[in-house]
């Protein structure tokens, strides 16, 4: 009797068609970057030409999602089919097809093979990439017509809190329930957050935080990372114990920058000494503020100092809400100096995993750095009631906030001649911070106002493993 014939597996799937209007939603901002919706009106013409399109788009950020509503809206008969793995039988992808391939591993052989797709141009290709990886070099210039390009979020700060409302609006509908609202502090854990998983990631937090908050408003208390519920046993692998390369440059250059008015300020009035000599007012004016610079130099390489001896950092669990009452004291005479009215939301205290010695010295140059960008008589809010997050939150004129996010974010390189520096104090919180395992970030908000969000790894609650 003849073996029956085994069939072969089938190295694709046909994917579910998305509707207009969810196709429409998913290809418009905040979704899309304004940049890559610009470019959408050539990547819908592509379809009727079978010309690729690049979705150069991190997988956890929704990239299959994408293909779904570009094939919804390109307006192709054929169905969209998903080629998995690195040699896809691409030979048996129907003609008319929309065709979703990841195309950065494919081996030689499945190169060879969509070269052949593309050459007939029966199938149209919507190649999915990670941001940063290379394309096969046969494909690299014959792809490189339309690319829709979406960075990570961690990337995408400033649209989060537009994002986090189309995703809240989203689960709303599923659910038939009312928009719910974003409180500033749940905004600005989000804002701290790195967020490895991507978009896939801020909805299964704020899916999280509907199910286990009021209903009305997200607050702070509601939000839950995977890092949060997982509780590593060990703290994060400590840097080393100062800057290097290029950061030591940076940091040098600011302490010149610091420097170099008060020695302005003594050497002016040393050249007027003689008539200083004989002029009790000028005299005691110059007495003051030669003291003043003096005072103020000795502060900040006092500040260097114990920057220098703080070291490795030793993690422990640390109630956060006593280590700013704290520091807040010891700031008085700052705050007082520029009548800056500090008020500190009344919640259970916040705690995180970090070195205490490392963290008091963090708060005290953030403060003090808050200090000289928030105008006289301002009011700087204080929250540190969410594990592992502290948020000052304050005015600031645009240019200030736009200084504060630009040198708070670990990425961003100003210039060496930027006279915009900020005060060191800045600079050397965030590397303590990051030693932590923590890190700094800046959220601009509307009406002047802006947040600082410093964020550490949470302690894990009391009886926890």
């Amino acid at each position: 009797m003849p073996m029956a014939k085994r069939a072969e597996p089938r190295a694709w799937s046909v994917l579910p068609a998305l509707d207009a209007e969810a196709a429409a939603a998913l290809l418009s901002p905040p979704q899309l970057p304004a940049a890559a919706a610009a470019r959408l009106p050539m990547a819908r013409r592509a379809a009727a030409a079978a010309i690729p399109v690049v979705l150069e788009a991190p997988a956890a950020g929704g990239r299959l999602r994408l293909a779904r509503a570009l094939h919804a809206l390109g307006g192709r008969e054929g169905p969209l089919v998903a080629a998995t793995g690195r040699r896809p039988a691409l030979d048996a992808v129907p003609a008319g097809a929309t065709l979703y391939l990841d195309v950065a591993s494919l081996a030689p052989a499945a190169v060879l093979a969509l070269e052949a797709l593309l050459d007939d141009g029966a199938v149209w290709l919507l190649a999915g990439l990670e941001p940063g990886s290379a394309l096969p070099a046969r494909l690299a210039r014959r792809l490189g017509a339309v690319v829709l390009a979406v960075p990570p979020l961690r990337e995408r700060r400033e649209e989060l809190p537009a994002l986090a409302e189309a995703v809240l609006a989203r689960l709303a509908r599923r659910q038939a329930t009312p928009l719910p609202g974003l409180a500033p502090p749940a905004l600005a854990r989000l804002a701290a957050h790195t967020w490895p998983g991507d978009l896939g990631e801020l909805e299964a937090v704020l899916g999280r935080a509907l199910l286990v908050g009021d209903g009305d408003v997200v607050q702070a208390a509601d939000l839950a990372f995977d890092a949060e519920l997982a509780r590593p046993a060990s703290p994060p692998a400590a840097p080393a114990a100062a800057p290097a390369g290029s950061e030591l440059e940076f940091v040098l250059t600011e302490m010149a920058h610091e420097l170099r008015n008060p020695m302005v300020t003594i050497k002016t009035y040393a050249r007027h000494l003689p008539a200083l000599l004989d002029d009790a007012e000028l005299r005691s004016r110059f007495e003051t503020l030669a003291s003043e610079a003096i005072e103020r130099m000795d502060g900040l390489l006092e500040n260097v100092l114990a920057f220098a001896r703080l070291g490795a950092p030793r993690c422990q669990a640390v109630e956060v809400t006593p280590l700013v009452a704290r520091v807040l004291a010891e700031m008085e005479p700052e705050l007082a100096g520029r009548a800056v009215r500090v008020r500190r939301v009344a919640a259970p205290a916040g705690r995180c995993a970090a070195d205490p010695e490392h963290l008091a010295y963090a708060l005290r140059n953030l403060f003090a750095g808050v200090v000289r960008e928030v105008p006289a008589r301002e009011e700087l809010l204080v929250d540190a009631a969410a594990n592992g997050v502290v948020t000052l939150r304050f005015a600031a004129g645009g240019e200030a906030a736009d200084r504060l996010r630009r040198l708070a974010a670990p990425g961003e390189a100003p210039s060496l001649g930027d006279p915009s520096l900020l005060p060191l104090a800045f600079r050397l919180a965030r590397t303590v911070l990051e030693r932590n395992g923590g890190g700094l970030s800046v959220v601009p908000e509307g009406s002047g106002m802006a947040t600082l969000v410093m964020r550490l790894p949470a302690a894990p609650l009391e009886g926890s493993p």
